[in-house]
């Protein structure tokens, strides 16, 4: 991970911890001391104020410096759990033991569908046609997702390193609202 993306991570989440600390606790700011040298703060709601628009900014150079780290395969890992499960469940739909041809697992409108497609009888036609079809279940599927996203989050660290930051920094304003 790039050292200037670390810095903006560290950055973010020490100001959306203090933020949200500062609400959960009801916690208010009177004296702060530098080096030595107290300072008192005379309007608190400024204070605030000031401090939301440093996350504001600390929120967007964390977003710029993530961006420039390129594809993250975030969607792809978690994507991978799911397409695991939904090739194990068309398997077991189909009854087949073994497959020659491929499965398409595509999100509509309202589902998840699949279809089987078999080659044609000579390998260099290229014809494909259908040999099965049919719906995943929403609530499989769902939990199929939530499955690949926890897997992302727990078993790589691609969670605690990029998606955390996001996740803790969402909390803040939250916090705010509720407490």
């Amino acid at each position: 991970m790039n050292p200037d993306l670390l810095r903006q991570r560290r950055n973010l989440i020490l100001i959306s911890l203090a933020l949200l600390l500062s609400n959960a606790a009801s916690l208010s700011i009177e004296k702060i001391s530098i080096f030595g040298t107290e300072i008192s703060v005379g309007n608190a709601p400024n204070f605030q104020a000031c401090a939301w628009v440093v996350w504001f900014y600390f929120l967007i150079r964390y977003y710029q410096y993530l961006r420039q780290e390129g594809d993250l395969q975030i969607i792809k890992t978690a994507k991978s759990n799911f397409d695991a499960h939904s090739f194990a469940y068309v398997m077991r739909k189909i009854d087949k033991g073994a497959l020659t041809g491929r499965i398409i697992v595509k999100c509509r409108r309202f589902g998840w569908n699949y279809s089987v497609m078999e080659g044609g009888e000579q390998p260099w036609d290229g014809a494909e046609t259908e040999t099965f079809s049919g719906r995943i279940p929403m609530a499989r599927a769902t939990l199929w997702w939530l499955d690949g996203l926890t897997h992302l989050l727990v078993h790589t660290p691609k969670g605690t390193d990029h998606v955390l930051p996001f996740f803790i920094a969402a909390l803040a304003p939250l916090a705010s609202l509720f407490f």
